[in-house]
């Protein structure tokens, strides 16, 4: 027997009875769902959205990898120019002296 306790509200009945039934909170949208309704786009959560132009799901698409896409480019950036760096003073430390 499962002994876990499931949240209940109070509610009033359309026969104006109070009851007691389980409380549920209520779906968020996606984020996908957000985007397209701020840019005006019919988009539906879990459907299949076939309406939808290849115009508007790129721009769906833009703002929400667009950040994410330049923050992983500049991420790659620092660590090809760190490990370019590490390199030169590998190569450096193994140059003897003579030739520096």
């Amino acid at each position: 027997m499962d002994d876990r306790r499931v949240p209940t509200v109070n509610v009033i009945g359309a026969d104006g009875k109070l009851r007691q039934v389980p409380w549920t909170a209520p779906e968020k949208p996606s984020a996908a769902k957000l985007v397209a309704d701020r840019l005006g786009v019919a988009y539906t959560d879990g459907a299949q959205n076939g309406a939808i132009t290849a115009k508007e799901a790129g721009e769906i698409g833009g703002h929400l990898g667009g950040p994410m896409v330049a923050k992983l480019v500049a991420l790659a950036k620092r660590d090809l120019a760190h490990g370019h760096v590490e390199r030169l003073m590998q190569k450096q430390k193994a140059t003897p002296e003579s030739r520096l």
